[in-house]
């Protein structure tokens, strides 16, 4: 990856956000495609190539087993699949037929949504046969609690999108939303401190799998010095992500089989636990660190990528985690001012998730191609994070 490449697309990108209630749970996730327009710069997909887009990966691995929006088309207006939420831009509900499309979908118990929801007469039209509306709370900021009242009268749910962090959240909850969509940024006071024996275990355990050579040796030692990491390497490889044909009782033999990078998603599995460790949290985790990983083609990617999130999701400060984790200067430099190849890498895949491919752009690196290394992790990452999270709370 090259800072000075010029700037090139090959396809869409495909961008999944998720969907949350007040209480941060997780309901459904939201894609957008984006592609390049001819000069360039990054557009929505919205009448050239989404069904290709569509075509192209398998939507149910964006969605975890949630109800999933997607931008619509007619085709996926005209699908009866119920996991799709059909989300209808501004410009196709004033389409001809639209009307007659989103009425069959109301007729048979299918959800559609109204985009970018501003109250105008196509989408009042196509309000009453609706599940959600979007509102962008950037665009129409002040408008919130007069769109959110307006959607709730006629019994549509309202998504409040583009609130990036912990303090819009709060005030889109407190203006009417019943949902926020996007990845949020914590704007409040980062910390330090406050791990757990097991989580500095963790932390250890982290810095000696980026030696070079590994020392198994030690790393089984640490392993079995914590009963935690016993308990959960133990529950891994016998879990359906192995699908070994007898169960494993053997620590060593645990830990060799598990192999580093799974050993990793082990210590970040621990170092969520004591915040919000759903699947839907862990799975992001890992999805962030193996994109890093596929990005870089670079063990470090992982790590960068793991604790980046961990970080986040923790509010922790970034230097001080790297610090913890023991990691070499270059790769403290990477995962907090985001330079070199692992640095771009993170960056891209950051901004990916917050649905700006743009940065890619700007890094001379093709938007596509952090797409498609984030959409290969994705499956693995599920299935490590559902063997590794408490499950789902009851609705």
């Amino acid at each position: 990856m090259s800072d000075t490449a010029a700037p090139r697309w090959s396809g869409a990108a495909l961008v999944n956000q998720p969907v949350a209630d007040p209480s941060g749970r997780v309901t459904a996730y939201a894609v957008r495609a984006m592609v390049p327009t001819q000069h360039g710069d990054p557009e929505d997909a919205a009448e050239v190539s989404l069904d290709a887009a569509y075509d192209a990966t398998d939507l149910s691995t964006l969605s975890a087993g949630q109800p999933l929006l997607v931008d619509a088309t007619r085709r996926v207006l005209g699908s009866a699949n119920p996991a799709v939420v059909a989300r209808v831009s501004p410009s196709l509900a004033r389409e001809p037929g639209i009307e007659r499309l989103v009425a069959w979908r109301h007729a048979r118990g299918l959800h559609t949504a109204l985009d970018n929801f501003t109250a105008e007469d196509a989408q009042l039209t196509l309000l009453p046969m609706t599940r959600f509306v979007t509102v962008d709370v950037v665009r129409q900021a002040g408008r919130l609690v007069e769109l959110a009242g307006l959607a709730h009268d006629l019994g549509a749910e309202v998504i409040a999108d583009g609130a990036t962090t912990w303090s819009s959240v709060e005030q889109s909850f407190a203006d009417g939303a019943d949902l926020v969509q996007g990845r949020v940024v914590d704007d409040r006071e980062v910390e330090r401190g406050g791990l757990s024996a097991n989580e500095m275990h963790c932390l250890e355990l982290l810095s000696l799998l980026d030696e070079e050579p590994v020392d198994q040796n030690a790393v089984i030692g640490l392993v079995a010095a914590d009963p935690n990491l016993v308990v959960g390497v133990l529950h891994l490889v016998n879990s359906a992500v192995f699908a070994l044909p007898r169960p494993i009782d053997s620590v060593r033999q645990a830990v060799v089989m598990v192999g580093p990078r799974l050993l990793r998603a082990l210590a970040s599995a621990s170092l969520t636990r004591s915040s919000r460790s759903t699947v839907d949290e862990l799975w992001r985790v890992l999805s962030r660190a193996l994109a890093c990983w596929q990005l870089s083609d670079d063990d470090a990617g992982y790590t960068v990528g793991l604790l980046s999130a961990v970080a986040e999701q923790r509010g922790t400060d970034l230097r001080w985690l790297a610090q913890m984790a023991g990691l070499s200067q270059t790769t403290t430099d990477a995962l907090v001012d985001h330079t070199g190849p692992l640095g771009d890498a993170l960056a891209c895949v950051r901004a990916h998730e917050a649905g700006n491919p743009s940065v890619a752009l700007q890094l001379g690196i093709d938007p596509h191609l952090v797409s498609r290394a984030w959409l290969e992790g994705l499956p693995e990452a599920l299935a490590i994070a559902s063997a590794l999270a408490p499950p789902r709370p009851a609705v």
